[in-house]
């Protein structure tokens, strides 16, 4: 049973309604409602689901058993990242002691929308985001531009490496 309303404005009326239909849900599911239970529930209304049936010990219709969980090979929300070239252009957007700040940092740009893809590199006793690869420098300016709006990073320009 979930209830997300306080049932303080509710009447009389109201209240035999809901008591009949579980009342009926109780006759013809053959199991006992746990009633000290669905008053607690509907005092509470904290909108979080609550098992209402009896459960007794040996009685065999306690909780199912768990399913296990197929997990796909690819997960779709999370944003793919391009492999970082030498020979593209790029954008440190930052660079901090924290491991952890950068990867959080790292997750905030890739979801920005659309995505800014970046990644974490390690840098003797920091870490740097980087963002990229980009096609040209037009691409690597917009995303400078974008993180100091949306995010207020200041980002620097990484040059491709020239191939000799």
């Amino acid at each position: 049973m979930e209830v997300h309303a306080p049932t303080e404005d509710l009447d009389a009326a109201e209240f035999d309604k809901i008591y009949a239909k579980l009342k009926n849900i109780e006759q013809t599911s053959g199991r006992t409602l746990d009633w000290s239970n669905v008053k607690k529930v509907l005092a509470e209304a904290r909108g979080i689901p609550v098992p209402i049936f009896e459960i007794r010990q040996g009685s065999g219709k306690g909780v199912a058993e768990p399913r296990e969980a197929k997990h796909p090979s690819k997960l779709y929300g999370r944003p793919e990242i391009p492999e970082l070239k030498k020979d593209a252009w790029a954008v440190l957007a930052a660079d901090v002691r924290d491991e952890k700040d950068a990867v959080r940092l790292a997750a905030i740009i890739n979801h920005q929308g659309p995505q800014i893809p970046a990644r974490v590199v390690s840098k003797n006793v920091s870490y740097r985001v980087i963002a990229g690869p980009f096609n040209d420098i037009k691409d690597a300016k917009d995303a400078v531009k974008r993180l100091k709006i949306d995010l207020e990073f200041d980002g620097r320009l990484i040059e491709p490496v020239k191939k000799k």
